[in-house]
């Protein structure tokens, strides 16, 4: 049975219509009705298939606009985008094929994850593509070519049609991180600087403080934690809050200094360098603090250490001066002493016997005093140093100052075994005794102590830094201590207490402690002072100890000089000082000749040589040490006896051992200057 017309003309339709591309069916079908003569109610009735038709073509039209925007966006993205089913990529726009310096195709499959992603990341990568997770995260991405990335992956949960999918957009941030490292890298740099250069950072904001780093709990005490939210003026002491309230409600910049309380209620100076910042941008203060402890600790010590200094050359000037009018009047003395032995030589009667007398106890008087000069100028003689016990020497002057002492004073001796030092006995005692006699006389006759105390130490304490003298460490030392709970001294007295001519007693001359500093600091030691007013005196001294060995000493077995008289020569730039040395040695038979300087005397020895010769060791064109040079080096025989009122130790020093035979401190009598120049003459004689 054949088929109405419009039925028979509709499955032909709808074969024309079913292909694929629904508008060249549509003009196909169309171009069909235009063929044959179809009546009105046929049309009619293939109309729907038509409109059916036309709907097709009109989704194939919006699904191709969809597709081409789609296209379009993936094309234009900055970000790389893939699609995956758990792992597995189905889809890849170009960007993302263009980071990976690769086909879109060369992406798609289930190995894509295991080789674009870095084994050490990979892990944590399949962790999240297993849980669904959505958000960001940062990874290494290998390129085909091996070529590394660091890509910045953003993951959505999706649907294509029916099938869930994940959505990835992905980003290349190697320059964002490579920027950030850089710039956290120059954060660090700065605040490390910062930190080198202050102890502790304060940020503050509103009023608050809302960030703190570096050592503030080592400088204050409290923790970061305690000290967030807190206001910066709770941790500034009450006195100076004003000031730094207004440095900080003004945001002012610049640097000042503040006292800080810590935990513990101690006030700790600070220098504060404030500066403006900001923080979330808002506007924020940051603070750098330095502590100023050590500084001012640091100060303290230079301004002492100065003030040590200043007082060191203020003593040594005065030195210098002492020691120069001491030599002068050295040289006057033995025209005095010499002229009264003289005279005592030579009167008889009782009268001027008693007047020349009184010369000599003037004169030995004015020696005394300028012994004390020297010996705080530094220069006393020392050339006889041996072992000293202080254990014996102290009870010596306990027998001796008994008298002399305060009747109310109670002494107390505390003196170690051993206790044994080396140098000159004559001179020590004399710094002892002056020691002793001054702590009476703190006591002001009233009842009080004086207690001695000796033993050995090997380390000495830091206060030892502001002693006077020689500078002293570790080693083998005897420290001896008088204290007296006498009226004591205030600051501007033990300033000047050893300055010579400075004394706080109505007839004192003011040389007694300034002889005991030179003495000590010639014995190699140091004094210590410790003072205050109504809490008595402590003087401390410290001396080189005597090696074990030499702590037992043997008597000096004195050598027979001869007493011949012989031939002398007296060099010297004094002429008061040449006459009486003539007059004197002529006296007791001696032949005489004297050489008004160094270079006069060397050419009078080598015209006419001398059995003796008395050298000056200060004069103005040679001065004594090079005249004994030139002349042993020409005469190794002659007797040489050096003669100054200055120490024998400097002379010892500047020549070679045994260039002289004796040394004659100025001012001396005619029985010392005899018993010097047959001592010269005995030790010669014993050489050959």
């Amino acid at each position: 049975m054949s088929l109405p017309p419009h039925e028979s003309l509709s499955s032909e339709l709808g074969e024309l219509l079913a292909g694929d591309d629904a508008r060249r069916g549509i003009e196909r079908a169309q171009a069909r009705l235009a063929e044959l003569d179809v009546a009105d109610e046929d049309r009619a009735a293939l109309a729907p298939l038509l409109r059916l038709a036309q709907l097709r073509l009109a989704e194939q039209e919006q699904h191709k606009k969809t597709r081409e925007r789609l296209e379009l966006l993936s094309a234009a993205s900055f970000e790389g985008i893939l699609v995956h089913i758990e792992g597995v990529v189905i889809d890849v726009n170009q960007r993302l094929a263009e980071m990976m310096h690769c086909l879109p195709e060369d992406l798609l499959g289930p190995e894509t994850m295991r080789r674009c992603v870095a084994p050490e990341d990979f892990a944590a990568t399949l962790e999240r593509v297993v849980s669904g997770y959505e958000g960001a995260y940062t990874v290494t991405v290998v390129r085909p070519d091996g070529t590394r990335f660091r890509g910045e992956f953003q993951s959505k949960q999706g649907r294509l049609g029916e099938r869930p999918v994940r959505i990835a957009a992905v980003r290349d941030v190697t320059e964002r991180e490579r920027t950030l490292f850089l710039l956290r890298e120059g954060e660090k740099h700065l605040h490390d600087l910062a930190l080198g250069g202050f102890d502790f950072m304060v940020v503050q904001q509103h009023g608050r403080i809302v960030d703190v780093g570096g050592k503030a709990e080592q400088v204050l005490g409290y923790t970061r934690e305690e000290m967030l939210g807190r206001e910066p003026l709770e941790f500034v002491a009450a006195a100076d809050r004003p000031t730094a309230a207004q440095a900080i409600g003004e945001n002012r910049p610049g640097v000042y200094e503040t006292v800080l309380v810590d935990k513990a209620g101690d006030e700790i100076p600070v220098e504060v360098l404030g500066v403006r910042s900001t923080l979330n941008r808002e506007p924020a203060r940051v603070a750098g603090f330095r502590d100023l402890r050590a500084a001012r600790r640091l100060q303290s010590e230079q301004r002492k250490l100065e003030q040590q200094l200043q007082r060191s050359q203020r003593l040594d000037s005065l030195g210098v001066l002492a020691g120069g009018i001491a030599h002068d009047f050295n040289n006057l003395l033995v025209g005095v002493i010499g002229n009264a032995s003289l005279l005592l030589a030579t009167l008889t009667e009782p009268l001027d016997r008693q007047a020349a007398e009184s010369i000599m106890a003037a004169g030995e008087r004015a020696a005394t005093l300028t012994r004390q000069m020297l010996a705080y100028a530094g220069r006393q003689d020392l050339s006889r140093r041996e072992p000293v016990d202080l254990a014996e020497l102290f009870r010596e002057l306990r027998t001796l100052l008994d008298a002399s002492l305060s009747k109310k004073a109670q002494v107390s001796l505390a003196i170690e075994e051993g206790s044994v030092v080396i140098g000159d006995r004559a001179p020590l005692t004399q710094v002892m005794m002056n020691l002793l006699t001054n702590a009476s006389d703190a006591l002001e006759g009233k009842p009080g102590k004086i207690e001695v105390r000796a033993r050995l130490v090997h380390e000495l304490e830091a206060r030892w830094d502001e002693a006077l003298g020689v500078r002293v460490g570790p080693g083998d030392w005897v420290l001896v201590q008088i204290e007296d709970n006498g009226v004591g001294m205030d600051e501007a007295t033990r300033q000047r207490v050893f300055e010579p001519f400075f004394s706080t007693k109505e007839h004192g001359h003011g040389l007694g402690l300034a002889a005991c500093l030179g003495i000590v600091s010639s014995h190699g030691g140091a004094l210590l002072l410790e003072s205050e007013p109504g809490r008595g005196s402590s003087f401390s001294v410290v001396l080189p100890a005597a090696p074990a060995a030499r702590q037992v000493t043997t008597p000096r077995t004195p050598v027979a000089a001869p007493s011949t008289p012989c031939r002398v020569l007296v060099i010297d730039d004094e002429q008061l000082v040449r006459t009486q040395l003539r007059r004197l040695l002529k006296l007791r038979g001696y032949d005489v000749e004297e050489a008004c300087d160094g270079s006069s005397g060397i050419e009078a020895h080598g015209k006419r040589p001398a059995d003796v010769l008395i050298i000056d060791m200060t004069m103005p064109d040679i001065d004594g040490a090079e005249v004994v040079r030139r002349i042993r080096a020409s005469d190794a025989d002659v007797a040489i006896v050096l003669s100054s009122g200055y120490q024998a130790q400097a002379a010892a020093e500047r020549l070679e051992p045994g260039s002289y035979q004796v040394f004659l401190p100025k001012p001396y009598s005619l029985a010392e200057l005899v018993h010097a120049v047959e001592h010269a003459r005995s030790r010669i004689s014993v050489s050959k």
